[in-house]
């Protein structure tokens, strides 16, 4: 029985912990920001390491102009992974001081056709200075090399794709079909990009490009990915009460009396 009740509550927790998580993106996706951070502090409170969630609260910081915030946060981010490109990026937005605009969200533009798409996580990938230069919706360009496909974002190698991949889509190439490659996810030692079928030759008429079982739901993944990856700078202002940044710490035991006191 004891077992019984342990397993009960640990399964109770990760639906929390997804509802949390999807809300915490719906907010995001409607602009309710204040929302968001409630959301992902709620989250943080039962993870305090949960980087996510944490990139996903600094982003709503930035949103709401609250700069000192974000940057404890995406600082606090650091401390658990010192190679978080997210961090990095929002990190060096907020030095470069430029104006603010909210993400856009690319939903249409990664749409799932059956047969025509794949979402494919590159392999053999670039250094560092390379993926942290990528931003989500980059058009890729296809090289075909003698047992892969490589990925190129402005004529920069970024990885390539899986042999099996690689086999069937140049076959394909070599035969007619056109394709579209763009840059679908990026985070740290991960990118994955979104291949589209763009004209099938009449040689492979019959030929899907993809198999259409391994056809996965993409659009809650795409969401989150652009909130944390796209590019947002950041212009800082007075809009903090403070004037000397704080810890994340001291930002997270202000943000529970306030909600204890709304209580």
């Amino acid at each position: 029985m004891a077992v019984f009740c342990r397993e009960r509550t640990v399964l109770l927790a990760m639906q929390t912990t997804l509802s949390l998580k999807q809300q915490a993106i719906t907010a995001a996706k409607q602009g309710d920001w204040d929302q968001a951070v409630s959301c992902n502090l709620e989250l943080l409170d039962q993870e305090p390491k949960n980087t996510l969630a944490l990139n996903r609260l600094g982003v709503a910081y930035l949103q709401l102009k609250q700069v000192n915030k974000a940057k404890a946060v995406f600082q606090q981010v650091l401390e658990f992974d010192k190679t978080n490109i997210i961090a990095k990026k929002h990190l060096a937005a907020i030095k470069s001081k430029r104006k603010p605009h909210a993400p856009s969200f690319f939903t249409q533009e990664f749409i799932e056709e059956p047969g025509r798409t794949r979402i494919v996580e590159l392999h053999r990938l670039s250094g560092k200075p390379a993926l942290e230069s990528l931003s989500i919706g980059q058009t890729c360009e296809f090289k075909l090399k003698q047992r892969y496909i490589s990925i190129e974002v402005a004529k920069k190698y970024i990885g390539s794709l899986p042999e099996d991949i690689s086999f069937r889509l140049s076959k394909l190439l070599q035969t007619g079909n056109t394709y579209h490659c763009s840059v679908h996810t990026i985070a740290t030692n991960h990118v994955s990009v979104y291949l589209k079928e763009i004209h099938r030759s009449a040689r492979n008429k019959d030929k899907h490009s993809f198999p259409i079982s391994r056809v996965t739901s993409i659009a809650q993944d795409t969401d989150e990915y652009v909130i944390l990856n796209e590019s947002i700078p950041v212009e800082v202002t007075n809009h903090d009460a403070d004037t000397d940044p704080k810890t994340f710490d001291e930002i997270s035991s202000e943000e529970k009396i306030v909600t204890d006191t709304q209580r």
